[in-house]
C-alpha cells in the first residue's frame, strides 16, 4: 500500500477495531472487592461443576465471533481449585482490510475463589503475547512476553480478589435481593489494574434457551473506565451467563449462550457499523494548518474528559458540557533552544524518565532499536534535530502498510518494517528513547482529504513537548491533529491510549470555524 493510500483512508480502522475488541474482553473480565467469608462448600453446590458453555458474539446484529468457558474441579500445587478456561475469537471483516483477535484464559482459584493463578495467550493477527501471573502474599507477579520480549511488572491484589468469570457466583451467594448494589473494584487482566465498579441486582427476569424457560436475574455492572462502562448480565441460579449486552459508543454488543456449532459459524462484515471518520461541518480546515478553531460537539459525555487540554490545545467548554470550542496552535520549534542529548530531568523530578523507558511495546533498550537510531542520528546531538532525522527515517523506510498487524511492537516494526500509524509512533518512540529524548503515545484525530480521521502519533520532548507525524511525513505534527485522552499516559495497554477514541466514536460532531 502506498503512502497517499494510507494517508487517505486506511490507519483508523484497525484502533478503533482493536479497541473495541478490547472492551469485549473486559466486559467479562474480573471483579474483586470485601465481604464474607465464602463457603466452599456452598460454592461447589452452586457451581455443580465441571461447566461447558458456549457463546455467541454480535455487534449491532451482525456476528463477529465467539466465546467458549469451561470450568471443572482440579488441583493447584496439591490443593483443590477450580479451574477456568476461557476461550474469545473475534473475526472483525471489513471490505478494505480485516482484523482477528484471538486470547485464551487460563486460571486457578481456590474453591472459595481466591485467584491463585492465571496465563493469557493472545495473537493479535500473527503476533503472540502471552501474561504469565502468579498470586501470592496479595502481590500479582506478572511476566509478559510479547513477540519474544520478555518484561516483568508486579501489581498489589486485595486478599479478598475474585476475577474472570467468578463474578456470578460472587453476586449469588449473598442472598442476593432485588436493589442490592455493591461497589466493588475490578482486577483487569487487559489494563493489569484495579477498576472501581458499581454492581446493582436490576430485576429478576425469565429468557428462553433451548426451547426452556430459565429463570434468571438481571444484573449491572458500570466499570470506572472510559466514562462508565456499563454491561448487563443475565445470570441464572446455577450461576450461568444467559446473555450479556454492552452498550458502547452507540453501538450494541451482545454475547448470547447458544450450541458449539452456533458458536463456531461464519462472521460477518462490520463495515457498515463503525463510523471510522468524521465529516467536518463549516470551514475546510488548510493543510498544513498552524492553527484550527472548531465547535466540539458529543452526544454524550463530557467533552473535557475526551480532549486533552494543554499548551498546544486549549478548550473552552460551554454551559452544557458536552458542547466547547477548541483552539489549537502551533508554535515554531527553535532548534537552537533544543538541549543536547542525553535529556534528562532535573532536580530528582520523574517527570520525564518515565517516557525513557523500555514497556511491553516500547523496546527502547534493545540493542537493535539502539544501534539503528545511533546510524540514523550519525553523531547529531541536538535534541531536536535528532527527532527530526529520526521522523524523517521512519516515514520513508516504513514503506509496507500492512494493516494486519493487531498491534505490533517497536522491535516486530524495525524487523518487518510494516504497519500503519501505530507501528509508525511506537517505532520512533523507541528509537528516541534509546538515545535520550522523551517520547510518549497521542491518540486523536486528524484531518485528511475530506474527513477527521482516527490516529496514533508521536510526541517528543526537546526543551518543550513537540508532537510530530512520521505517519504521514510532517515533521511537526500540523494544527488539524486533534489530541483526546488517554494520551500522555505510560501504559503496556494500548487500549488505555485509546480512551479518547472510545468517549468520541459515533458521538462527536465537529465545525471547524476558522
Amino acid at each position: 500500500m502506498k503512502h497517499d493510500e494510507l494517508e487517505r483512508k486506511c490507519f483508523p480502522a484497525k484502533q478503533q477495531l482493536f479497541c473495541t475488541c478490547c472492551l469485549l474482553f473486559i466486559s467479562i473480565g474480573s471483579v474483586a472487592g470485601q465481604w464474607a467469608k465464602i463457603d466452599p462448600v456452598e460454592i461447589e453446590k452452586m457451581m455443580q461443576l465441571p461447566q461447558d458453555d458456549w457463546l455467541n458474539l454480535t455487534l449491532m446484529g451482525t456476528k463477529i465471533g465467539y466465546a467458549h468457558i469451561y470450568m471443572e474441579k482440579s488441583i493447584y500445587e496439591g490443593e483443590d481449585a477450580i479451574r477456568v478456561r476461557a476461550d474469545m475469537v473475534m473475526d472483525l471483516k471489513r471490505t478494505d482490510t480485516g482484523l482477528r483477535l484471538a486470547t485464551t484464559r487460563i486460571s486457578y482459584v481456590d474453591m472459595d475463589l481466591v485467584p491463585r493463578y492465571f496465563i493469557i495467550t493472545s495473537n493479535e493477527t500473527g503476533q503472540e503475547k502471552y501474561v504469565e501471573g502468579r498470586i501470592k502474599n496479595s502481590v500479582a507477579y506478572l511476566e509478559t512476553n510479547l513477540a519474544g520480549k520478555i518484561t516483568h511488572a508486579r501489581t498489589p491484589i486485595s486478599a479478598d480478589t475474585i476475577f474472570e468469570q467468578m463474578i456470578g457466583y460472587f453476586v449469588l451467594q449473598r442472598s442476593i435481593q432485588i436493589g442490592d448494589v455493591h461497589t466493588l473494584h475490578v482486577f483487569n487482566l487487559d489494563l493489569m489494574k484495579p477498576v472501581k465498579t458499581d454492581v446493582k441486582v436490576l430485576r429478576k427476569d425469565q429468557i428462553e434457551f433451548e426451547g426452556k424457560i430459565e429463570p434468571v436475574y438481571i444484573v449491572s455492572y458500570t466499570m470506572d473506565i472510559m466514562g462508565g462502562l456499563t454491561t448487563i448480565q443475565w445470570l441464572g441460579h446455577g450461576g450461568t451467563t444467559y446473555r450479556m449486552e454492552i452498550g458502547l459508543m452507540g453501538l450494541n454488543m451482545v454475547l448470547a449462550k447458544t450450541d458449539m456449532q452456533t458458536a463456531l459459524g461464519e462472521s460477518g462484515e462490520v463495515d457498515v457499523i463503525l463510523n471510522t471518520k468524521i465529516f467536518a461541518q463549516g470551514e475546510r480546515p488548510t493543510p498544513h494548518a498552524r492553527r484550527l478553531k472548531a465547535h466540539l460537539r458529543l452526544t454524550e459525555g463530557q467533552l473535557n474528559k475526551a480532549v486533552i487540554i494543554d499548551s498546544r490545545q486549549k478548550l473552552k467548554v460551554d454551559h452544557d458540557p458536552r458542547h466547547g470550542i477548541l483552539e489549537i496552535n502551533i508554535s515554531e520549534m527553535n532548534q537552537d533552544a533544543a538541549p543536547n542529548l542525553p535529556i534528562q530531568d532535573q532536580h530528582g523530578s520523574e517527570e520525564l524518565t518515565q517516557f525513557l523507558k523500555s514497556t511491553v511495546y516500547i523496546q527502547a533498550e534493545h540493542p537493535a532499536i539502539q544501534a539503528k537510531a545511533v546510524e540514523v542520528l550519525d553523531g547529531e546531538t541536538n535534541a531536536w534535530k535528532s527527532a527530526e532525522k529520526l521522523c524523517r527515517w521512519v516515514y520513508k523506510n516504513i514503506r509496507d502498510k500492512n494493516l494486519k498487524i493487531g498491534f505490533g511492537s517497536a522491535l516486530q516494526t524495525l524487523e518487518s518494517l510494516a504497519g500503519d500509524c501505530t507501528e509508525h509512533t511506537v517505532l520512533m518512540i523507541a528509537m528516541a528513547r534509546s538515545v535520550g529524548i522523551p517520547a510518549r503515545v497521542c491518540a486523536g484525530l486528524v484531518f485528511q482529504d475530506d474527513a477527521f480521521y482516527y490516529h496514533f502519533w508521536p510526541e517528543v520532548y526537546v526543551g518543550k513537548w513537540v508532537a510530530m507525524e512520521p505517519t504521514l511525513g510532517q515533521i511537526q505534527a500540523d494544527a488539524n491533529h486533534i489530541q483526546l485522552a488517554g494520551s500522555e499516559l505510560e501504559s503496556d495497554s494500548m487500549l488505555e491510549f485509546g480512551e479518547g477514541v472510545m468517549r468520541t466514536l459515533n458521538q462527536l460532531e465537529i465545525e471547524v470555524l476558522e
